[in-house]
């Protein structure tokens, strides 16, 4: 949820909804604005009603037929009934109070109500155009004895209903096709980045991004894949010098070997001759770290039975007299997507550093939904919690020396960590709780 809610889209749609709901508080702010009369509907002004008054006194009867008709048009509605009207007392609130002042003034001594929808009133008279009927309306005490009503059709009302709600509609469509192009120039191409820094980690020869959109996405996307190059240059250009050195080094070391053999004290000539095997061990070492630390997964991995090199090297292992047990929890084979060299590299280191450190290994294999994983555990005394992560560093070893005898140069787990992330899985290295160590590599299934 949290994901959600801090996501490019839902900020930039939030965005887009609040505006949109300020935009229609506008709109009707500005369609229903209060002008000094009542917001719902509007009474004739003091002056308007009493020109309407006078006019209508004025002419014959068959003429203020034609006055009234002219009058009702568009949301005025007047109409004339007979019979008298008394004054009313009013009794409102200061604004209506002076309302009815002006009224008094304007109208010159006629009587006159305000009365609601509601009130009784008499028929009309005459021609009244048939329309909605006012909230409320004005009655004038004409000079001839007859009752003029005046009122206006509640049209605010009808623009609210109408009006608003075809413009409201209108505003939400635009903002959204708005919204929809933001989502398609902003946070797409920005999905796609995340994703492709996601992938570069595990991918560095993965394609370039393609360089269109907007000018700053574009300029990122153009950033990214020189970033990407020039990273991938790096880490050829790491593997090229240290094999390099490497080749330098064993040239020397050739040498030195051959010298070796002219040393007269045996004791000082094997100890010679074993510190140079081990320098050429290490350069070994080094040089798959770094090669298998810049290759990726290819798009056709190879297939291998995970159960059956388990089987292979357990079998190897004990006909040499090493402490290597089997524990295969599944029936049949167990495929997965790696190299058969590289699988027996991985159990190999990690059979060698059980043995070390632990005098025993154990070798499981199972299947775990899409998942083939393996493991090798042993009984030694662990590794403290907070040396589990760095452990798997290269040269990196909770015993000081470098010897060979005890451990090597702490390339180990690395090499096995960097040849399963070559094949697409993963390496995690845990404490058991009977004790000892428990190293496990999951590679996705064949």
């Amino acid at each position: 949820m949290r994901h959600v809610f801090g996501s490019l889209t839902f900020r930039i749609a939030l965005a887009f909804l609040l505006g949109l709901v300020l935009l229609q508080i506008v709109i009707a702010a500005a369609i229903i604005w209060p002008d000094g009369r009542p917001v719902m509907f509007r009474l004739m002004s003091p002056r308007e009603a009493a020109a309407i008054a006078s006019a209508v006194e004025s002419v014959s009867d068959r003429q203020r037929d034609l006055v009234i008709a002219a009058l009702n048009a568009g949301s005025l509605i007047v109409h004339v009934q007979p019979g008298s009207l008394e004054q009313a007392e009013h009794n409102a609130a200061p604004y209506l109070t002076e309302l009815y002042s002006r009224y008094a003034s304007e109208l010159e001594g006629r009587a006159f109500r305000v009365e609601a929808r509601g009130e009784q009133a008499g028929p009309a008279h005459g021609p009244a155009r048939a329309a909605t009927p006012a909230a409320v309306r004005l009655l004038i005490q004409l000079h001839t004895g007859d009752t003029l009503t005046i009122e206006r059709a509640p049209v605010l009302l009808q623009r609210l209903t109408g009006r608003l709600a075809i413009i409201g509609a209108a505003v939400a469509g635009i903002l959204l096709l708005i919204l929809f192009y933001c989502i398609h120039q902003v946070v797409l191409p920005a999905r796609r980045l995340a994703q492709a820094a996601h992938g570069l980690a595990q991918d560095i020869d993965m394609p370039d991004l393609p360089a269109r959109g907007a000018t700053e996405i574009n300029m990122l996307s153009t950033a990214f894949n020189g970033m990407k190059h020039t990273i991938r240059s790096l880490m050829n250009e790491r593997t090229r010098v240290l094999a390099a050195i490497a080749h330098d080094f064993r040239t020397y070391l050739t040498r030195l070997r051959l010298r070796a053999e002219f040393i007269d004290d045996p004791q000082q000539q094997a100890q010679a001759i074993r510190d140079l095997d081990d320098m050429n061990l290490l350069l070994d070492d080094t040089l798959i770290f770094a090669r298998e630390t810049t290759r990726v997964a290819g798009k056709h991995p190879e297939h291998c039975d995970v159960a059956t090199e388990v089987e292979s090297l357990a079998q190897i292992r004990q006909e040499i007299g090493e402490a290597v047990t089997v524990n295969i929890q599944h029936a049949g084979p167990l495929e997965a997507r790696c190299a058969p060299l590289a699988l027996r590299r991985m159990l190999a280191n990690l059979t060698d550093n059980a043995l070390r450190y632990g005098k025993n290994a154990e070798l499981s294999a199972w299947r775990e939904d899409a998942m083939i994983k393996l493991s090798v555990t042993d009984r030694g005394p662990g590794v403290p919690a907070d040396a589990l992560e760095r452990i798997l560093q290269p040269f990196e070893r909770l015993e000081p020396s470098r010897g060979r005898q005890t451990g090597g140069a702490g390339l180990g787990l690395a090499i096995v960590g960097a040849l399963a992330k070559s094949q697409g899985g993963d390496l995690k290295i845990e404490n058991r709780r009977e004790g000892g160590l428990r190293a496990t590599i999951s590679l996705v299934a064949g």
